[in-house]
Parts: structure tokens; C-alpha cells; sequence
């Protein structure tokens, strides 16, 4: 009979010894599993705040290139009159259209600032939901073509959008912009040619409209 009991107290001492394993094994998958959904929560968060600023930059040049395009029509209007080539010379000293100041250049390297070498700000500081961008632009090589950094004859700048938060965080878009026009002199241009005397940009109209009663 004490055989038995000494065999049954056994039993329950391994029972104990799986039963303190099997709780430690649940207590580590459930330590991963929890530690697995924090991690994929980061995750997905900087994700979020990564697209975030992704999309600020995009939103920037959106904003630059509205905003460069009634500048580049307003500075190329006698030239595109005279039938010239528009260019982006405009565009080398900032949005103040100021020569030699501070936005002319962003000065990344020590030097050069104020001179249009590195980047005009055209933009800087813009708020959409607490990420700023900033936006520069500068001339791409025409060296080619005899053009100096100030100097634009392929009618393509550099434009790059950055976006900055307040984690430290960012994203940058850059690319390159043309503008380019196809203008012809005003003279030249004959409307109406050979429907009589006055049909021609040098003379009034014929039978002008002077009753204005029975308008549409």
C-alpha cells in the first residue's frame, strides 16, 4: 500500500513539472505575440508618417509649379511677343526677384550664397498638418549650350520639393521642369489675309458693331 501512495505522490510532482511548462511556454508566445502587434504597430505607424511626408513633398510641387507657371508666362510675355525662346533666367533669384539676397542660394556647401549657384527658395516653410516644405529650384547643366548657372537656354531647371516633420523625419521629390513656348512675331501674322481692306491687324474692322440691343 505505501508503494502505491509513493507512486501516486510521483505523478503529481510530473504533472506540476509539465504543467509550470506548459504555463511557461504559453507566457512566451504570448510575450512574442504581444511583442510582434507592438512592432507591427510602429511599423505601420512610421509607415503612415513616412506617406505622410511623401505626400507634403508631392503636394509642394504641385504648389511650386502653379505658382512658377504665372511667373513664367508674366516674364516671358514680350519675348513670346517678339517670337523669342521663354527661359527660366527669371526664376535664378528667388521669389522676391531680388539679385544677391538670401534666397538666392540655399548655401549648403559654405559658399556661393547669393550667387543662384546652388538653389533659389521660392517656397519656404509651408505648413500642411504640422510638415514643412520647402521648395528650391537652380538651373541644370547648359554648359553645353553656352549657358552659365544664372543663365537658362534649354528652357529645364531643377525643382525638388523637401519635407521635413517634427520626429525628425522627411521626404524629397526632385525634378525637372520645362517650360517651353513655341512664340511668333506679332506682324507676322496675316488673319484674314485677302478679305478686303480693313480685315488685317493694322486697320479697324469693317461694319464695326455700334448696336448693342439684340445681344445673345
Amino acid at each position: 500500500m505505501k508503494k502505491v501512495i509513493r507512486a501516486i505522490h510521483g505523478e503529481q510532482g510530473s504533472a506540476l513539472i509539465v504543467t509550470i511548462m506548459v504555463l511557461a511556454l504559453i507566457s512566451i508566445v504570448a510575450f512574442s505575440s504581444v511583442r510582434s502587434s507592438t512592432t507591427e504597430v510602429q511599423i505601420a505607424g512610421n509607415e503612415l508618417q513616412h506617406q505622410k511626408y511623401f505626400y507634403t513633398a508631392e503636394a509642394g510641387i504641385d504648389h511650386a509649379v502653379k505658382l512658377l507657371e504665372e511667373h513664367f508666362r508674366a516674364a516671358n510675355a514680350t519675348a513670346l511677343r517678339l517670337g523669342a525662346k521663354a527661359n527660366w533666367n527669371f526664376a535664378f533669384s528667388g521669389n522676391d526677384q531680388k539679385q544677391n539676397t538670401s534666397d538666392d542660394a540655399v548655401d549648403r556647401d559654405g559658399d556661393d550664397l547669393g550667387s543662384y549657384a546652388e538653389a533659389a527658395v521660392w517656397i519656404d516653410n509651408a505648413l500642411i498638418d504640422g510638415i514643412s516644405y520647402r521648395i528650391t529650384l537652380w538651373n541644370n547643366d547648359d554648359s553645353a549650350l553656352g549657358g552659365a548657372f544664372n543663365d537658362d537656354r534649354d528652357g529645364m531647371v531643377w525643382i525638388r520639393s523637401d519635407a521635413t516633420g517634427p520626429k525628425g523625419g522627411g521626404a524629397s521629390i526632385q525634378m525637372l521642369l520645362q517650360g517651353k513656348s513655341d512664340g511668333q512675331v506679332f506682324s507676322d501674322y496675316t488673319a484674314q489675309a485677302g478679305a478686303g481692306a480693313g480685315k488685317n491687324y493694322t486697320s479697324n474692322d469693317l461694319n464695326p458693331i455700334v448696336d448693342f440691343s439684340r445681344q445673345l
